[in-house]
């Protein structure tokens, strides 16, 4: 009997293989303890399929609700956010309630004297200027001596008032002889009479030769001098255009401008549009070029009642104290105008969209549902913009992102 190869059948516990089976193909089976793991691995595989498959449904889920909902619609002039528009997050409404609003408003302006306290100087009479008693510039008080003149006509009214005072001397003398010889029986009635009516006469002629020469300014007692012309108000000699020695034989000629410049005028010019917002005793702040960063506070003394054609603006004039004559006749400026507190629909300007030369606000007809208004706006103000035509009180509109609204 012959003995197994040692280390096969041999082998303690090792079951001998017939040899016709020896070389038989065996099955490819895994190994007992690897196909938990094979099984576990397929039902990961399984699960993340799973997984992926519910978020693509996810996102097509999303891409339809997209679709579904567009951030609005629009009907006509009405523009509908639906509920689930991501544009509703970024919307503010609020109700419209009137507010207390001082419209300011920024005209230029020009420093002017005022015209009740200038006065321009001419010759009463046709001569010559024998002095001038003021310069360029000085101060003068009222009733002084601005300049002497010499004329013919001042020495024939001059001799014509000598010769009515010799006249009226004469007749009141011959009335009171007349008087005398009457009151004793000498005298004639009709003389009497007669120096009655001569000594009126006299009279009469001397009043009217001390009248001319009282609106010549010379006083009867000045007689046989020169003309004196002096100062009819208090001020400054802003303007001289006259020298000793010159002659003047037009009436209507300036020799000299005085000014009372202790207070100035401003005058504003506000446009048409604008003219409603002005009116006479309002505050008014003026800032002249001369005077940079300082403020001349005043109020508006009177508004004017015509309208300049060319520049379509009309005339405001403010009245500034002016002590230290620091303020110039000439001068530029612009003025600030306060008008009086009145109440007003204001809107924020981000509420406003404007298309062309046209303004629309986004009123609220019913919830998310808004109207797409024309409005009419007036001039900015600090809290916002006043509308002045085209909302009402309390109505609801949109005041931010209102331009993301076709």
């Amino acid at each position: 009997m012959t003995r197994p190869p040692e280390g096969r059948a041999g082998r303690p516990g090792t079951r001998a293989v017939p040899l016709s089976q020896r070389n038989a193909p065996v099955p490819a089976l895994a190994p007992p303890a690897r196909r938990p793991r094979l099984a576990r691995s397929a039902i990961c595989a399984v699960a993340a399929l799973s997984l992926a498959a519910a978020g693509c449904s996810r996102r097509a889920d999303a891409r339809d609700d997209t679709a579904v909902a567009p951030p609005f619609e629009q009907r006509d002039l009405d523009v509908v956010v639906p509920p689930r528009s991501p544009v509703r997050d970024r919307l503010s409404i609020e109700a419209v309630a009137p507010r207390n609003v001082r419209h300011e408003l920024s005209v230029p302006a020009t420093a002017e004297a005022d015209p009740s306290k200038v006065t321009k100087v001419s010759p009463p009479l046709q001569g010559r200027v024998v002095k001038l008693h003021v310069r360029l510039g000085e101060a003068v008080k009222e009733g002084a001596p601005l300049l002497s003149f010499d004329s013919a006509d001042l020495a024939g009214a001059q001799s014509d008032y000598l010769k009515a005072r010799s006249a009226d001397g004469q007749a009141s003398r011959t009335l009171r002889r007349q008087r005398d010889l009457k009151e004793h029986g000498i005298g004639a009635q009709k003389d009497l009479e007669q120096a009655e009516a001569d000594a009126q006469s006299a009279a009469s002629e001397l009043a009217r030769a001390s009248t001319r020469l009282g609106l010549l300014g010379i006083d009867p007692g000045e007689v046989g001098r020169p003309l004196t012309v002096r100062a009819p108000i208090s001020g400054r000699v802003i303007d001289l255009a006259t020298a000793p020695g010159q002659y003047q034989n037009d009436p209507a000629a300036v020799l000299m401008v005085i000014a009372d410049l202790s207070t100035i005028w401003v005058t504003a010019n506000v446009p048409e549009k604008d003219i409603r917002l002005v009116a006479a005793g309002e505050e008014a702040v003026v800032e002249f070029a001369a005077y940079p960063g300082e403020r001349f506070e005043g109020r508006v003394l009177l508004v004017g009642d015509v309208l300049v054609p060319e520049t379509r603006t009309v005339k405001v004039r403010i009245q500034l104290a002016n002590p230290e004559h620091r303020l110039k006749p000439g001068m530029f400026a612009r003025v600030v105008l306060r008008g009086a507190e009145s109440k007003e629909l204001v809107v924020p300007p981000s509420a406003l969209v404007t298309r062309g030369d046209r303004s629309f606000l986004f009123v609220e007809k019913a919830p998310w549902t808004f109207e797409r208004r024309p409005v009419e706006v007036g001039e900015p103000v600090a809290t916002g913009i006043p509308v002045t035509r085209g909302l009402a009180a309390a109505e609801r509109i949109v005041t931010r992102n209102a331009v993301l609204f076709p």
